[in-house]
């Protein structure tokens, strides 16, 4: 897993301030701008949802994530 965790690092600091997507469970999906992140949980800002509603800010489990990707 230590290897997993430092590209996620490593990925995640070289998008931080962009815009990404992220999946979470079967059919919920976000867009918005990477604020930061841990080993625990991402911050997004600026989020939209698949339907079009807004939010300031979203936090997620990284856990909780089926799939992340740069727009």
């Amino acid at each position: 897993m230590g290897e997993k965790q430092y590209l996620l690092d490593k990925t995640l600091g070289s998008w931080k301030g962009k815009r990404i997507a992220v999946g979470i469970g079967s059919d919920a999906s976000f867009s918005g701008v990477l604020e930061d992140f841990d080993e625990e949980v991402i911050l997004l800002r600026d989020v939209t949802d698949y339907a079009g509603n807004k939010a300031r800010e979203l936090m997620v489990k990284i856990d909780d994530l089926n799939w992340i990707t740069l727009l």
